[in-house]
């Protein structure tokens, strides 16, 4: 009789001790989440979200870099002033232009490299190898190798343009407005090709075969095949690398301020550029912070809107 009044006090002090959160969890695993989290949470808030305050709390003041204890308060003016200031605007639309052009290049590139090294070719693992290295290498050097190829005089690209027949005297490339930004985008699509193909073929790698073999049986040909099965089932991998390459390639600033910082006459200034001129060139901080602004709202309204229109597609 003993034994079993103490296992019945055992058991009523073990549901005293452990009683169940209405979320589900249990208090000790509450507070063991909260401890384990609190060092990352910390890290998060300082480094995102502290800067972001700041940014936010700056775009309403007119701040000067080297004198901020003299800025002033001026409401919504930066903003206004950057609705009339036609280097925003050339920003703006050569940031969208470069993006699209990047990301729909190098998307089309990487598809093709990861469906050709997903067949049973001679030396696959090494050429996947191969395919990988503009990746790993770092942006400042794509930078400096791109102003040597695309050099106006004796660059390896008109050379071997003009060799081919495809023009007739060397392209001052960099010194051109019109072909400065798409030699950036030639530079870029083959520094971030990689990633496509990485992200797609380990996507292809993990394609049912079972469908793929029940599709050849039922008389599917390789176009049938590929649209039915391969892109539904890439589908979300193409949502989520086309998204994280926009907002990348939105960010970029590395291979503009190595090649041209912006010129020739704007030609390829960025969003990235701009912001960086205004707040340490020109020490406008507080108009810097409300081109971030800006250009943060349009991001988000762009994931938004893009990842919406995916998952519906997705469930058509």
């Amino acid at each position: 009789m003993q034994p079993s009044i103490n296992k019945r006090r055992a058991q009523q002090f073990m549901e005293r001790t452990q009683r169940v959160l209405p979320t589900g969890g249990r208090r000790g695993d509450w507070l063991y989440a909260v401890l384990f989290l609190a060092p990352c949470l910390f890290i998060i808030s300082l480094v995102i979200f502290y800067p972001l305050v700041r940014v936010l709390s700056y775009s309403v003041f007119d701040t000067h870099l080297m004198l901020p204890q003299q800025q002033q308060f001026i409401g919504l003016n930066n903003f206004k002033q950057l609705l009339k200031d036609s280097i925003f605007r050339t920003a703006v639309v050569n940031t969208l232009v470069f993006t699209l052009a990047s990301v729909v290049a190098g998307f089309l590139v990487g598809f093709v490299l990861a469906l050709l090294l997903n067949e049973n070719i001679p030396l696959r693992n090494v050429w996947r190898g191969a395919a990988l290295i503009p990746w790993v290498v770092p942006g400042v050097i794509v930078s400096l190798l791109t102003l040597y190829m695309f050099n106006g005089e004796v660059g390896v690209i008109n050379y071997t343009l003009k060799t081919l027949g495809f023009i007739q005297k060397f392209i001052p490339w960099f010194g051109s407005t019109d072909h400065a930004l798409w030699g950036l985008v030639v530079a870029n699509t083959w520094s971030q090709t990689p990633f496509y193909m990485l992200m797609l073929l380990a996507g292809l790698q993990s394609r049912p075969d079972e469908l793929m073999e029940a599709a050849k049986i039922d008389g599917a040909g390789m176009l049938g095949r590929f649209r039915y099965i391969t892109l539904p089932h890439l589908s979300g991998i193409i949502l989520i690398v086309t998204s994280l390459m926009v907002v990348w390639n939105f960010n970029n600033f590395d291979l503009f301020w190595a090649t041209t910082q912006g010129g020739p006459v704007n030609a390829t200034m960025m969003l990235s550029v701009y912001t960086y001129r205004q707040a340490f060139l020109s020490f406008r901080m507080g108009y810097a912070s409300a081109i971030s602004v800006l250009w943060l709202l349009g991001l988000l309204a762009f994931s938004t809107i893009y990842i919406r229109a995916m998952e519906g597609a997705r469930n058509v």
